[in-house]
């Protein structure tokens, strides 16, 4: 089975780390656009554009199950590509809202981007499980550069992850959504500084655990596609990911503007 995994930079990389660790037979397709990170402030229409585009690119590529691993448009374009297309599409928004609810003591807190939180997306499909669900949405807009520039731990991270995470604290939410697919290159630094007072949900373990009922065997290598700049994204994917497992990293733009 060959898995296309699509995100609007690096931070898709976090679910191909747990495709590695649950589906180590399957190959996988990625794509990554760089050119237009981060997806975040862009529109609805805007978005759904750009993620049809990247379906039709990777089902071209011989992608037999994809996962959209961006919440951004898992939120805003997820329904209409699973309506357009016969190819399973797996978002990682419903999975990370039921774990979320599972281990949850009624407050949960969902750091993501600006369309994600706008979105109202996480507080919906949480209050589906459980209506007396509290959730505290945080919009977190300077963790992607972070990420995307290799910065996972400096001390001016922490005081902006600090200043984020504050009114988490104050509402006394007993789990914490990363409702981005970059964040969880944070985790560790994030565990430092919630310590036990949180749990933390990983919404790409739940996805990728879905695709499990696509499993066959592995066919072909692994290669990843990036719309933007080869070095700065391979200095970040090794940085981030030394163990990346890509045998070829192409620098292609299938989208049209």
């Amino acid at each position: 089975m060959a898995i296309g995994v699509f995100d609007s930079g690096i931070g898709g990389i976090t679910v191909v780390k747990e495709i590695r660790k649950q589906l180590p037979d399957e190959k996988i397709i990625y794509f990554g656009d760089t050119k237009r990170v981060p997806y975040g402030g862009k529109d609805k229409e805007e978005l759904i554009n750009l993620s049809e585009q990247i379906v039709a690119f990777l089902i071209r590529e011989g992608a037999d199950v994809i996962i959209d691993a961006c919440n951004t448009t898992s939120a805003l374009a997820l329904p209409y590509l699973q309506e357009k297309h016969t190819v399973p599409i797996v978002g990682v928004l419903v999975p990370g809202a039921d774990s979320a609810s599972k281990v949850t003591k009624g407050k949960v807190g969902v750091m993501g981007t600006e369309a994600t939180i706008k979105s109202g997306c996480y507080d919906v499909a949480i209050k589906a499980q459980e209506k007396s669900t509290e959730v505290v949405s945080i919009h977190c807009p300077k963790l992607v550069g972070f990420i995307e520039d290799g910065d996972l731990n400096s001390s001016y991270l922490k005081r902006v992850l600090r200043d984020y995470l504050n009114p988490l604290f104050l509402a006394n939410c007993d789990t914490l959504v990363l409702g981005c697919t970059h964040y969880p290159f944070l985790s560790d630094t994030i565990y430092e500084l919630i310590g036990d007072s949180m749990t933390l949900i990983n919404p790409a373990v739940a996805a990728v655990n879905e695709l499990k009922a696509y499993e066959s065997s592995r066919e072909g290598e692994d290669i990843c596609y990036i719309s933007g700049d080869y070095h700065s994204f391979y200095s970040a994917l090794t940085a981030l990911y030394p163990d990346h497992g890509f045998e070829k990293i192409v620098t292609y733009d299938p989208i049209e503007e």
